[in-house]
Parts: C-alpha cells; sequence; structure tokens
C-alpha cells in the first residue's frame, strides 16, 4: 500500500440532501497516477468507521453489510461514483473516498 501527499481526491458533492427513498450520488476523482482500487468508507456514531466496499478496476467488491444498499461504478481510473440506494435516516452519515494502488 502506497499513500501520496502531493496528489489529491476529490469527492463532490460536499454534502447531500436527498428525500427518503431516494438514491444520494457521490463521486471521487483523484489525481495519483496507477492508483487503481478506490474505498468508500462511512462514519457515523451508531458504527464509527466502517468500509463500504471497493472497486478495484472497474469491479466492485461490496461488503455484506451494504450489498443491497450500494452501487459502486466507474471507468476503471480515476473517476468514480457511489450510489446509496433508498436512502432512510440510518443512512444519515459522512461519507468518503481513498485512492489506493493495489498489485494483482
Amino acid at each position: 500500500m502506497r499513500f501520496s501527499l502531493s496528489n489529491k481526491v476529490d469527492q463532490t458533492p460536499s454534502d447531500v440532501i436527498e428525500t427518503q427513498g431516494e438514491t444520494a450520488k457521490i463521486q471521487c476523482l483523484h489525481s495519483v497516477p496507477n492508483y487503481n482500487q478506490i474505498n468508500w468508507y462511512r462514519q457515523n456514531q451508531d458504527h464509527g468507521f466502517t468500509l463500504m466496499g471497493y472497486l478495484l478496476g472497474k469491479e466492485p467488491y461490496k461488503e455484506n453489510d451494504f450489498k443491497d444498499k450500494i452501487e459502486m461504478s466507474g471507468d476503471g481510473n480515476n473517476n468514480r461514483y457511489l450510489n446509496i440506494k433508498s436512502l432512510s435516516s440510518n443512512d444519515n452519515a459522512v461519507y468518503f473516498c481513498a485512492a489506493y494502488y493495489t498489485a494483482f
């Protein structure tokens, strides 16, 4: 695992307000050459810091607790998306992405 302090990861939008039952979409863009994995995390008061899943290239891998809740997609390079489906009050949290390099 490598980390880069000179490149950046941007997540948009910074705030999402959606109606209960709707889907929220978050975009993650990074400028780190060769980083091929994006991890998506959720942080809330009830469960702390939780990995929801990750995209390795274009292939999504979801944690069991989030299999029916999220969809992840992207171009396999710098542009990735997280969709959080059927929103409820339980989804009120901070969501963020992190870029990594994974050799496979």
